[in-house]
């Protein structure tokens, strides 16, 4: 340590012992950057101590080591050394460009200047070794800021010191005001605060595109290994590519020239795959679409189906009706053969829908069935896809989720495999906010997407709010505005009902924030997202958590009663 550094040691253990309440701030050793004037150029600033006080003001300190002196000429000297200006000069510089940075701060109240002044310490001199009759060491050296060894001896001394220098500088107190708490906490923050940079959401979605690209596409050995598999189920865990993978075979099936259909349960997963395949260079011969649009449509085409009921339809239209007249049509050799048929999501199918899609292949051995899916997603009923009999291909690797975010999600995975999370985002990318049902959680989610949108400066298209519950039953759904941000879903009536679009209907994403049920987002992906409304005795609970949390391809936020705030923090 130089003898410099050891007297700004001596000196601020000085002060600090002079000044054992909080109120006085003491800073050593800071610096500073700040426009010398108005529209001036930047200059360095720096004080070898700061000490702040709510009431007093600031009071800027330079520290000199050994013996100070100043000759005819104005010079100043430590010891041997000449100096290339007053001490005192340079700290009224420190103590002009520290007020300058300090009014110039955006929270500054405007037109306010606090009170400030500058001393300069010399611990290794005393004022009293001065000649007789000499006063001052010169005509900027008062000796009300000079804190010399003398003022440095007791606690006491020291206090006196500082405190005269403070009076000297504020007088009547016509020139400043006080900081008050507010300005040295402003001081406190520019001088002390701790600082940790990080990446913005906004930042971390586009650094996470080029690494979830090329995991997928690594995923497409799959298809190529088992591209001469006439019969097969493909089964893993949320995020292993599954709906890329059942896109991509029906794709090239379709471009091979086989008549395929690509089969999903969502309605919205079906527009997501019917906008993916929507390009000019989209083969010929591959139809996308929902089971039980299928089912309407072939039905109707044969002649069928009866007229569709009037809302509410009832659950049989569904269940039997429509399934029945895909059977019938099969049986009847009414409706026409496809060579392929791909079934995406297939754990939200009945095994009687399963077998009457296998009906529209050529016969029981002919053509081509692959069947995609995940029993840890089995939110509607038990998943029947084993029962098919068909050869199996696992998937164990979760390309999708952050590592935190799998590792979260995989608590609530029921199907028995272990899942590997490919990524490792090195840090948490997942929130967990406790809120009551009602009002507290609207409360929270208001002010979850303001921090999102605003300070995370996350696009609205890039969030999906996703509830536990009906869009009938859903509080979230109704409120549709908080603060700034609007909710939105073409699909639904403002009170909840669907509007009953067949999938290739369905409008373009929005560009506002989407709010959807947990069960209708199965398949589909968002950079962001949230998850609202989760009721403990909600049916198939593990299933729908699991389906809902591991949707999020860069950060995940929950929102959750107290009920569930053990299990999702492994507690």
């Amino acid at each position: 340590m130089t003898a410099g550094e050891e007297a700004e040691r001596l000196v601020t253990e000085r002060i600090r012992a002079a000044f054992p309440e909080t109120d006085v701030r003491v800073y050593p050793n800071v610096s500073w950057v700040a426009p010398t004037r108005d529209g001036g150029p930047a200059v360095d600033g720096e004080a070898d101590l700061v000490i702040a006080h709510p009431e007093w003001g600031l009071l800027v300190l330079e520290v000199k080591a050994g013996e100070p002196s100043r000759d005819a000429s104005g010079t100043w000297w430590i010891g041997p050394h000449r100096l290339d200006r007053s001490p005192f000069a340079q700290a009224e510089a420190s103590k002009h460009a520290l007020v300058r940075k300090v009014t110039g701060l955006p929270a500054w109240p405007s037109g306010r200047r606090p009170y400030a002044g500058h001393a300069v310490a010399f611990p290794e001199a005393d004022l009293d070794s001065l000649p007789r009759g000499h006063v001052l060491l010169g005509p900027e050296a008062p000796r009300e800021i000079v804190i010399d060894g003398t003022a440095l001896e007791t606690p006491d001394a020291t206090r006196a010191a500082l405190e005269r220098a403070f009076r000297y500088w504020r007088g009547d107190g016509a020139r400043g005001d006080p900081p008050g708490a507010a300005g040295i906490a402003l001081l406190d923050d520019l001088l002390v605060g701790e600082r940790t940079l990080r990446r913005l959401l906004r930042g971390r979605i586009e650094d996470d595109r080029p690494v979830l690209h090329a995991a997928t596409e690594d995923q497409r050995r799959i298809l190529n290994q088992n591209r001469r598999a006439r019969r097969l189920e493909i089964v893993g865990p949320a995020g292993s590519g599954k709906s890329m993978l059942a896109l991509e075979k029906a794709r090239r099936l379709a471009g091979e020239g086989f008549r395929t259909l690509l089969v999903c349960f969502n309605q919205r997963l079906a527009a997501e795959l019917i906008r993916e395949t929507a390009d000019a260079d989209a083969p010929r011969g591959l139809t996308v679409t929902t089971f039980h649009r299928l089912c309407e449509r072939l039905g109707t085409e044969a002649g069928l189906l009866p007229p569709r009921p009037r809302e509410p339809i009832p659950a049989d239209w569904w269940n039997e009706t429509l399934p029945g007249a895909l059977e019938r049509g099969c049986a009847e050799g009414r409706i026409e053969r496809f060579d392929a048929v791909i079934v995406d999501e297939g754990q939200d199918f009945d095994l009687r829908w399963l077998r009457a899609l296998a009906g529209l292949l050529p016969g029981p051995d002919d053509g081509i069935l692959w069947v995609f899916h995940d029993p840890g997603q089995a939110v509607l009923r038990d998943d029947p896809v084993g029962a098919l009999g068909l050869p199996v291909v696992e998937l164990h690797e979760n390309l999708r989720n952050p590592a935190s975010v799998a590792e979260l999600s995989a608590r609530f995975y029921v199907a028995g495999e272990t899942v590997s999370a490919l990524r490792d985002d090195g840090g948490p990318r997942h929130r967990i906010v406790i809120a009551e049902p009602g009002e507290p959680t609207l409360v929270a989610l208001r002010k979850e997407l303001h921090r999102l949108v605003q300070e995370e400066q996350v696009p609205g298209f890039r969030i999906a709010v996703l509830v536990g519950c009906s869009m009938s039953e859903s509080e979230v759904w109704r409120r549709g505005e908080f603060g700034n941000e609007l909710l939105v879903n073409e699909a639904f009536h403002d009170d909840g009902r669907l509007k009953g679009l067949p999938p290739e209907h369905l409008p373009e994403e929005p560009s506002e924030i989407l709010c959807e049920t947990i069960r209708r987002f199965k398949g589909l992906e968002r950079e962001v997202v949230i998850l609202v409304e989760l009721n403990p005795a909600t049916p198939r609970l593990d299933q729908v958590l699991y389906a809902g949390l591991t949707r999020a391809t860069t950060h995940l936020t929950v929102i959750a009663p107290p009920e569930l705030e053990g299990r999702l923090r492994g507690g």
